[in-house]
């Protein structure tokens, strides 16, 4: 099942980013889609949730940490995103794409040093190996230059709460999974998000939803929850140090190929064997 669950939150975060890439396209309020996307995920994962009808009693029984876990989470969800969409714009596909699949290297080492996870020598190498072919198959680097600090500073925020957003599901999965289900605590995670979401647009005095801007918000809060619920999933049956290098080349690889499909890319040769590696890489992990 730990393969269904990796291909199962795979299909859903590409769908989260496809689903924003036909937002900026549009020029659809992204930011309004992100409020909407974390409110939806709220009522969804809450409803799922086994602790509902109990729901003073569980808290009320938690460590305190699960709590500003969540709440960090909840912060740099959505905070991730949107300065992810602000550096696709601003700074180019290519060092943004590199900012958020390198930070991979943040929940593995989680996994090895913290946890102490084992794995036999050849899914080293594949791990090894991901990383190469995440660095062949990076798209052009745009022409684009940055134009200031705050902009210079925009990979960095990727990387960084790229790894934390990961590294805290880790964390949530070793530590807090027997006190709280994932519907919960995702529940908890994704109410922070949206009220931060909804903060960010009083103050912008931006509060005018349109219809379409909440039916993408609806569709991407339900691929998004369960692009989360199966990660978790999958780190309860996989080793994290398994399940982050694979899910990362997937969402190239696949990445690679709705792109071509859907968006008239041309990836380079350099790509095309990126792709060959990746397809190694991943034998070599679930082998």
């Amino acid at each position: 099942m730990s393969l269904f669950y990796i291909a199962v939150s795979i299909i859903c975060s590409l769908s989260v980013a496809q689903f924003l890439k036909i937002a900026e396209t549009k020029k659809i309020g992204v930011f309004k889609i992100l409020a909407v996307n974390y409110l939806t995920a709220f009522f969804i994962s809450y409803a799922s949730s086994s602790e509902k009808y109990d729901i003073v009693d569980s808290m009320a029984a938690l460590d305190g940490w699960v709590y500003i876990l969540a709440g960090v989470l909840g912060i740099i969800f959505i905070a991730n995103l949107a300065v992810y969409s602000r550096s696709i714009d601003r700074i180019g596909m290519g060092i943004s794409i590199a900012a958020m699949r390198m930070s991979l290297i943040f929940p593995i080492a989680l996994s090895l040093w913290v946890f102490n996870e084992s794995l036999v020598w050849i899914r080293y190498v594949g791990i090894v190996t991901a990383f190469i072919a995440l660095l062949l198959m990076l798209p052009r680097f745009t022409k684009k230059k940055i134009t200031g600090i705050s902009d210079a500073w925009l990979p960095l925020l990727i990387f960084i709460m790229t790894g934390f957003a990961d590294s805290g599901l880790k964390i949530y999965e070793s530590v807090y999974s027997a006190e709280i289900s994932e519907g919960l605590f995702l529940s908890g995670l994704f109410l922070v998000s949206f009220i931060f979401g909804m903060g960010v647009l009083i103050y912008r005095r931006d509060l005018k939803f349109s219809a379409i801007e909440i039916g993408y918000g609806v569709a991407t809060g339900i691929v998004n929850l369960y692009s989360s619920i199966f990660l978790i999933y999958a780190l309860q049956s996989m080793p994290g140090s398994v399940v982050f290098p694979i899910i990362n080349v997937c969402l190239v690889i696949l990445g690679t190929f709705v792109g071509i499909w859907f968006w008239n890319d041309q990836p380079t040769k350099k790509q095309w064997f990126g792709l060959l590696v990746a397809i190694i890489s991943i034998l070599l992990l679930v082998g």
